[in-house]
């Protein structure tokens, strides 16, 4: 059916953790101030994990609208979690369940538009229910390169299943529309993450230490390590090497945890058994204080895709580690270096002496923000039978 403009526009907001829902929440701002638009927040993955630190706590005393909580683990009788949570066959299975929860969700709530970020393959879950209960697809971030991750391939999948497409970088729009997508529906909006860093207010650096208990308030590196989910890589080895280049470059470390991929609690045992033999600090969330922590640090080491996309707005130098990452358009603060202790001990201490100063982030809104283009874009789309057509013809064919 078709709605009255008249009628806000109900959107579920799908987050599968505390990385994504801190991108969301310039989203979820926009959306909840625009007239025209009624968001609910629909938490999934490490959100209901309590190993993971359960942040469905943290939305809730946000205060937002929770639409539904969709599990992606499969519960036992008591509505626990059955064997180990990072099995090798743990991903295909979260997939289905959460397949489920969401088809679930959207059958029930039926909301007018479904906004999803990313390439994770929860997201990609609620990509096919979504596309299956006829709910259209806003997507964010697509057309962006990690050739080291499965999270590749999902981003393309919910690419090809999403209607509107809100996208960082000018190159990526570009792709996207070589893919064949529409041309009036892939805008430029820039990365939503980055908005909240606009009106960033740095705290004393004694009262963040104190804050997330790095003893002292002098220089320290930021360490965020996921699990490389392409090819045959031992995460407890992988973990190990970074630990031993840590201990040879010899600076405090705020380690942040890994994500819900398969192996990433087995990298949150060496960098927490690390951090408690050496003193240095780990988190299981930061929250709010993730971008007081991107301030703070001298230099930021791992593969997240925070070094990428976030940290040059802080001129924060990164130490790129592995495959994760290859591909994703870089802004000139990221120096990759290969898994080895010595490569990766090396490039820190390269990092140590660049200045930061001057960087341009290529993922910057080109307007006065990108959560109000994306809202604004959001409530824009067609909805009812139009929005679910879509067009296929790439550049160059006859």
């Amino acid at each position: 059916m078709d709605y009255p403009a008249c009628m806000p526009r109900r959107l579920a907001i799908v987050t599968t953790g505390r990385a994504d829902y801190g991108i969301l929440v310039p989203v979820l701002r926009a959306a909840d101030a625009h007239p025209g638009l009624a968001p609910e927040v629909y938490a999934t993955g490490a959100h209901l994990s309590r190993p993971h630190g359960h942040t469905i706590d943290r939305i809730e005393a946000d205060a937002w609208t929770i639409g539904a909580r969709v599990h992606s683990e499969p519960l036992d009788g008591e509505g626990n979690p059955p064997g180990h949570p990072d099995a090798a066959d743990d991903m295909p299975r979260k997939t289905a369940r959460a397949v489920t929860g969401f088809a679930e969700a959207f059958i029930a709530r039926r909301p007018d538009v479904c906004v999803l970020l990313g390439d994770r393959f929860e997201t990609l879950a609620a990509a096919v229910a979504a596309a299956t209960a006829g709910v259209p697809i806003a997507h964010l971030h697509g057309g962006e390169i990690t050739t080291g991750a499965i999270d590749n391939q999902f981003r393309y999948a919910i690419t090809a299943l999403a209607n509107l497409h809100c996208v960082a970088t000018a190159k990526a729009r570009d792709r996207l529309i070589a893919m064949g997508e529409s041309p009036d529906a892939v805008i430029r909006t820039g990365a939503p993450g980055l908005d909240a860093i606009a009106a960033f207010e740095p705290m004393p650096r004694a009262a963040f230490g104190a804050e997330v208990g790095l003893p002292g308030d002098g220089r320290f590196l930021l360490v965020t390590l996921h699990p490389q989910t392409i090819g045959n890589i031992d995460a407890t080895a992988q973990a190990g090497t970074l630990v031993r280049a840590l201990e040879a470059v010899g600076m405090p470390v705020l380690a942040t945890a890994a994500n819900q991929d398969p192996a990433g609690s087995a990298i949150n045992a060496v960098l927490e058994e690390a951090c408690a033999r050496r003193g240095w600090a780990f988190s299981r969330a930061l929250g709010p204080m993730y971008p007081q922590a991107m301030h703070h640090a001298s230099a930021m080491v791992g593969n997240s895709s925070s070094g990428i996309i976030e940290a040059a707005s802080f001129g924060l130098p990164v130490v790129n580690i592995g495959d994760r990452q290859a591909g994703r358009e870089r802004s000139g603060n990221v120096l990759d270096c290969p898994p080895e202790a010595d490569a990766i001990a090396r490039t820190i201490r390269d990092a140590l002496a660049t200045d930061g100063a001057g960087i341009e982030n290529i993922y910057a809104s080109p307007g006065a923000g990108a959560g109000e283009l994306i809202a604004s874009a959001i409530a824009s789309m067609p909805l009812g039978g139009s929005a679910l057509r879509k067009r296929f013809e790439p550049p160059g064919l006859a």
